[in-house]
């Protein structure tokens, strides 16, 4: 049972911490970017897909660790 808080409180704060940590990304580098030679509706574009494709990478680490730590305990609870 403490195994399962520690597990859950991790992907907390993994999650947590990535979140703020992309949103300071996104307000550091991708918002104030320029491209030389770019309209600003096309930088706009691109500002949008780096920040899109930040998210979805996010969500991927957030999915993958949250089944492996529910496969990992549903194996540790057969093993017992």
């Amino acid at each position: 049972m403490t195994r399962r808080i520690l597990d859950f409180v991790v992907i907390l704060l993994f999650v947590w911490g990535c979140m703020l940590l992309g949103l300071w990304v996104i307000d550091a580098l991708v918002v104030p970017m320029t491209i030389p030679g770019m309209s600003r509706f096309l930088v706009g574009i691109v500002q949008v897909a780096v920040s899109a494709s930040m998210v979805f990478l996010w969500l991927l680490l957030w999915r993958w660790l949250a089944r492996s730590m529910f496969w990992r305990a549903l194996r540790n609870n057969q093993n017992k």
